[in-house]
């Protein structure tokens, strides 16, 4: 429950969803949306924008992974808890609302785990930061 394992899960996971929506938006709009055939060229264009700021997620994530209790890593620990605590609310409010398949759970679950171990991660680092 390191820093380093959390930002390498974080940087392989990420980088799978961040490939994903920038090479084949319409196949996770299948494997999410309710209703895929809502993608047309301006949703494409905004799950390949997302797509590449996951993939630069991800690289920052990989770069970071050693140096967890640097002011860097401490920074990227607050940037993945922050994110996916957004992530919980804005997938549950999706699947509620009928937008995403009951996939989007997996999202949810996905993202509480992260949380958790980001701040179980954090409250392990060193507060000085030499």
């Amino acid at each position: 429950m390191n820093t380093k394992n959390l930002f390498t899960f974080v940087a392989i996971i990420v980088s799978l969803f961040g490939l994903g929506l920038t090479f084949a938006p319409e196949f996770m709009a299948g494997q999410y949306l309710t209703n895929p055939s809502l993608m047309n060229d301006s949703t494409k264009l905004v799950a390949q924008s997302y797509g590449t700021q996951l993939i630069a997620y991800a690289l920052a994530c990989w770069f970071v992974r050693n140096d967890g209790s640097s002011l860097g890593g401490r920074v990227m620990l607050l940037s993945v808890f922050l994110s996916n605590l957004a992530l919980i609310i804005i997938h549950t409010m999706a699947v509620l609302n009928g937008v995403e398949k009951a996939t989007g759970w997996g999202q949810v679950l996905l993202s509480l785990v992260l949380v958790v171990w980001s701040i179980m991660a954090y409250r392990q680092t060193n507060r000085i930061v030499t």
